[in-house]
């Protein structure tokens, strides 16, 4: 019974590092595609489009749509037409040469710039004529949307 819990055990590590080894050399790359054709109030069709249509971009690059739908993380469907997916170095440039690809890059985190978002937008509570105020102390207002590229 030892022996066969001990060969699970190390079956199971080779696996998790063999996989982490696959893995290693993806990384996330951002591909933008352009304007989209569905203007800027798009339907639920056009967004579902969009996306299929990543799909089959990437499909064309990596071999299957499958792979597409696993390596796609987000696809920007609504505002502008692009998507991240997790590729290898040579998928991204093999994809960055397709005809209707504008570029690809390697998305990067970037650090937050401040702790103190309050003071550092001109928020304190307590001040006269600040931008809190006149905001209506963020009634209705959407401040801010920061995407830290955290997956």
């Amino acid at each position: 019974m030892g022996l066969c819990l001990q060969l699970l055990v190390s079956s199971f590590i080779l696996s998790t590092l063999f996989l982490n080894f696959v893995h290693a050399n993806k990384k996330c790359y951002i591909a933008y595609l352009g304007a989209h054709s569905h203007g800027p109030t798009p339907s639920l069709l056009d967004l579902e489009t969009a996306t299929y249509s990543h799909y089959d971009l990437l499909a064309s690059v990596i071999g299957s749509h499958e792979k597409a739908k696993e390596a796609i993380i987000y696809s920007y469907n609504r505002h502008i037409n692009g998507f991240a997916a997790i590729l290898e170095e040579e998928e991204a440039d093999n994809l960055a040469k397709k005809p209707n690809v504008v570029s690809v890059f390697l998305s990067k985190e970037h650090k937050l710039h401040t702790t103190r978002s309050w003071k550092f937008l001109g928020l304190e509570r307590n001040a006269m004529n600040t931008a809190w105020q006149k905001g209506r102390y963020g009634v209705n207002t959407i401040i801010a949307n920061i995407d830290t590229g955290k997956l």
